[in-house]
């Protein structure tokens, strides 16, 4: 197999890891929703976007289920990222479970969804 190149890759610098970033994007950022499916999204001063994660194990009772969510959404975001606009800070709540076995055909849909409904992609 062969590894992802550097664009396709999910860095470090575009995981949105501080509460303070996360804050801002909840009170001053645009809100999309899909079913279960929250986006934030607000304007950043960088040259890429940065990505978070909300799943509250309030919601989703298995660690195991809240972590195969969060593997596929930045599965999708990995993937599709070459078709978004720079500069935006990202986050993504999960509400609750989805209920259905969830794979890759049933996130992809739903996240493109929310960024263009979010005007972020391209």
């Amino acid at each position: 197999m062969e590894a992802a190149s550097r664009n396709e890759s999910f860095q470090k610098r575009e995981r949105l890891q501080k509460s303070k970033d996360f804050r801002m994007a909840y009170k001053k950022g645009t809100l999309s929703k899909k079913g279960a499916l929250v986006l934030y999204s607000i304007p950043n001063s960088l040259s890429y976007n940065r990505m978070g994660f909300s799943i509250s194990a309030k919601n989703i009772k298995k660690a195991n289920r809240r972590n195969r969510i969060r593997r596929l959404l930045k599965e999708a975001y990995r993937l599709n990222k070459k078709y978004l606009k720079n500069g935006f800070d990202m986050v993504i709540v999960i509400k609750k479970d989805m209920g259905r076995p969830i794979s890759y055909k049933v996130i992809e849909p739903i996240f493109l969804n929310l960024v263009k409904e979010a005007k972020v992609l391209a």
